[in-house]
């Protein structure tokens, strides 16, 4: 009897201090997502970071916080934030959109390609956003391209030039190794 007595008033204070951590946690949320709609990202990521102290295990905060360090340009640890998201709930497309453009941003284009053609397939109401992004990365891969062939023209003509240089170089090697020689000797052999 002493033992589920225990157990009763346990059970109670476990609960009540759930109660009083999920109500701080949402305090904690609710202001951060506030400073969000403010544009104070760092505020917000502190409020954010404590609310996780809190509830570890509320993925919406990650994503939250994940979407204030993106606009604080912290791409890289946006990332891990909308991984951690995706790890539990792989099926938000929104999450998904927000790391593709993260990738995007870090220049991880194959990625980022990746996460923007899933959300397209799975959610075609963010198609416009995800269109923008997807034509960038064709036109970031046609520029890369339009420079590696530029250098690899440079590179030829550098070596084309240099080989021109080279026989050049050779052939006056000839005239002051041989025929300048042979020339003197034979205006000497001559007027003897």
């Amino acid at each position: 009897m002493k033992n589920l007595l225990f157990l009763f008033i346990g059970v109670f204070g476990f609960s009540g201090v759930f109660s009083q951590n999920v109500e701080r946690y949402m305090e904690y949320h609710d202001n951060g997502r506030t400073l969000i709609l403010q544009g104070e990202y760092e505020k917000a990521i502190l409020y954010l970071d404590t609310a996780i102290t809190i509830m570890p295990y509320y993925s919406t905060i990650f994503q939250d916080r994940g979407y204030a360090k993106m606009q604080l340009k912290k791409y890289d640890e946006a990332i891990l934030d909308f991984d951690h998201v995706l790890s539990k709930k792989p099926y938000l497309s929104e999450v998904r959109l927000q790391r593709g453009m993260a990738l995007y941003h870090l220049n991880r284009l194959n990625e980022s390609e990746s996460d923007l053609l899933e959300v397209l397939n799975s959610n075609p109401n963010k198609s416009r956003e995800v269109i923008i992004y997807l034509d960038n990365i064709q036109r970031e891969r046609e520029i890369t391209a339009q420079q590696n062939y530029d250098a690899m023209l440079q590179s030829m003509r550098f070596q084309v030039e240099n080989e021109r240089i080279y026989r050049a170089r050779h052939r006056e090697e000839v005239i002051w190794n041989t025929v300048v020689p042979l020339a003197f000797w034979t205006t000497v052999f001559l007027t003897w």
